[in-house]
């Protein structure tokens, strides 16, 4: 017959329970029979679980059940796998209800702090939280050894009413910035259980076993000045009240220096008898104020009697003055010795004792002796007996303005006047000639010039005239002539529209470009002319002006140097002209005291006006009279 295996012959097919198979019957001569599906199952001939594992638990096939598996011993898998995976390290496996999957922890629901205090309260763990609180309402107890309770990155412990902190230990507060805070109504009970009364401190108890509150500061506590100043030794803005009779002790090397207004009402005695800055008992290099004022140059300083009071040396009165007999000055001194210069004043003379010491004359002179250099009377050696003064004459040469004669003798001496030409002399008596008005002529005579004397010294008249039509200015600013692109008197639509500086051409100089354009009257000085009036005095400037807007306006003349720049300008006439529009405005400025033009200074002209002009019409002459300066 054909092999099982052979397929074709036996093909594959589903057994049914009524299907037959061959086997052998042991029980019959091993006799071959045949057996239904039904009946093997039936009689129990197929093997269960127990009797395929006690033939061998080892296996390298997978095993699929749709039942259950129940383990009463252990289960060692390497990996398990939920919906298709293993999982990832650290994830959890988790019920879905109908099946199994691995889960993160955060989503699998925590046990409450009750589920696992009832569980187990008790634990030899250190506990940290990183957040979140704890609610109990039964104790917490720590009874390890050496443990402690740390709260840290600003966690904080809140006590509520009536929730205590009680130690058999310390409070030890050891972080740099640890504070004890109190509240407002917050208190500290001593070691007698007191809160202690207002303004009381708190101290070490005299056993010094506690503290207590106290209203008096030990005298343990107290420091002494010298720690006080040690500590800081400057008070900003706080006084400092000396009440009693005691004293402030300064000692030698120590100073008092006050950059402060000081009232002294008390008595001061400064008793040093020095000489020197350093030493003396006053040293006063400032001023000295008497209660009125500090004095004038040459006043003295005297008594009131209840005070002091600058006063003249003419006011000063004397008790008494008394002379001395006169006495040989041995070094230059002045001719008479006063002292003092108050009370009982003495006077004492001071002989001429020769060379550089100065004083009276000495005794003993005669008719016949004269005081030598030597502070000595002697009798002349000389033929002169006497000198005696001529009144004065008339010159009569060249070597005759004084005249002597005789030589010997009774010797007279003559001074003669200048009587014109070589005839020298001094200047001739003028009493009979006018005043001021007159000159010594070269003939030895007093006559009035021709032109007139000074007061007719010459005088002359310049015009400067200003025409602009179309007047652009703005007001209170300085304003000139125009620049080096226009003529002295150009283009009447520039004419003093150029404006300068909002500042005096005393601050603000006109440029070197527009000065040529701007000094209008000169003193070019003498020259090659030789005359007697080298200055120019400006007397007077009258105007004429004329404007379309009314308005008032300012004209200033600066007198200043030919050499260029108004730095250094001083005004010397200016006038505020009030006008009306339309209509003719005359007067004179007001001279002032800078209008002398000496050689090589001139004059500019600056304009202001109060209300500005726009493409406004403006004319002016000005006319200034001058006269020489004698």
């Amino acid at each position: 017959m054909a092999k099982i295996e052979n397929t074709t012959v036996y093909p594959l097919v589903t057994p049914n329970a009524s299907d037959f198979v061959i086997g052998t019957d042991t029980s019959d001569d091993n006799r071959t029979v045949s057996f239904s599906i039904s009946d093997i199952t039936a009689s129990g001939g197929l093997q269960d679980l127990q009797s395929v594992l006690t033939t061998g638990g080892t296996a390298t096939e997978n095993i699929n059940l749709t039942g259950n598996i129940t383990v009463n011993g252990t289960v060692y898998p390497t990996t398990i796998t939920a919906q298709g995976s293993t999982g990832t390290a650290g994830q959890l496996l988790s019920s879905t209800a109908s099946g199994i999957e691995w889960v993160d922890t955060s989503v699998i629901a925590s046990n409450t702090l009750q589920e696992v205090t009832t569980a187990g309260n008790t634990t030899t763990d250190d506990i940290v939280m990183n957040g979140g609180d704890i609610t109990s309402t039964g104790n917490i107890t720590m009874n390890g050894a050496s443990q402690t309770l740390a709260l840290s990155n600003s966690t904080g412990m809140t006590l509520a009413v009536n929730s205590d902190i009680t130690t058999s230990g310390n409070i030890i507060l050891s972080g740099a910035n640890s504070v004890l805070n109190l509240g407002a109504t917050a208190e500290i009970n001593d070691s007698t259980g007191s809160t202690g009364a207002i303004g009381s401190i708190l101290t070490v108890d005299a056993a010094g076993t506690g503290v207590e509150w106290s209203t008096g500061i030990p005298t343990q506590s107290m420091p002494t000045l010298q720690e006080v100043l040690a500590e800081g030794n400057t008070a900003n803005g706080i006084a400092i009240n000396f009440i009693g009779g005691a004293a402030a002790t300064f000692a030698a090397t120590y100073a008092i220096n006050s950059a402060a207004k000081n009232t002294w009402s008390g008595n001061n005695a400064f008793s040093a008898v020095g000489i020197t800055s350093s030493t003396a008992a006053i040293d006063l290099s400032g001023s000295l104020w008497d209660g009125a004022a500090t004095g004038t140059s040459g006043q003295v300083l005297t008594s009131t009697v209840t005070g002091v009071s600058w006063a003249d040396l003419s006011t000063i009165g004397v008790s008494s003055v008394n002379t001395s007999t006169p006495v040989v000055a041995s070094t230059p001194a002045t001719p008479i010795t006063i002292s003092p210069n108050t009370g009982g004043v003495l006077i004492r003379q001071n002989i001429y004792a020769g060379g550089s010491n100065i004083g009276c004359v000495p005794d003993l002179g005669t008719a016949s002796t004269f005081l030598r250099g030597d502070g000595t009377w002697v009798t002349p050696t000389g033929a002169v007996s006497s000198v005696s003064v001529l009144a004065s004459g008339t010159s009569g040469g060249l070597t005759d303005a004084i005249k002597i004669t005789p030589t010997t003798g009774a010797v007279q001496v003559q001074s003669n006047a200048f009587d014109g030409s070589d005839k020298v002399g001094h200047v001739p008596d003028s009493s009979a000639a006018v005043q001021n008005t007159t000159f010594l002529r070269a003939d030895g005579t007093w006559q009035v010039p021709a032109g007139g004397g000074a007061a007719a010294a010459p005088e002359w008249v310049n015009k400067y005239v200003i025409n602009n039509s179309k007047f652009n200015t703005v007001s209170g600013s300085y304003y000139v002539n125009a620049g080096v692109s226009e003529a002295n008197q150009g283009s009447p639509t520039a004419m003093y529209n150029t404006l300068n500086s909002a500042s005096a051409p005393s601050v603000v100089a006109v440029t070197n470009a527009r000065f040529p354009n701007n000094l209008i009257q000169l003193n070019p000085g003498t020259g090659g002319c030789t005359t007697g009036y080298p200055d120019h005095t400006l007397c007077q400037v009258a105007y004429q002006f004329y404007a379309s807007k009314s308005s008032t306006v300012t004209w200033e003349l600066w007198r200043v140097p030919i050499a260029g720049g108004t730095a250094a300008a001083a005004v010397a006439a200016s006038e505020a002209i009030v006008y009306s529009a339309g209509a003719l405005t005359t007067g004179t400025f007001t001279i002032g005291a800078s209008n002398v033009l000496s050689a090589n200074q001139g004059f500019v002209l600056t304009y202001r006006d109060n209300s500005g002009m726009v493409n406004e019409q403006i004319g002016m002459t000005l006319f200034f009279k001058y006269k020489a300066t004698v």
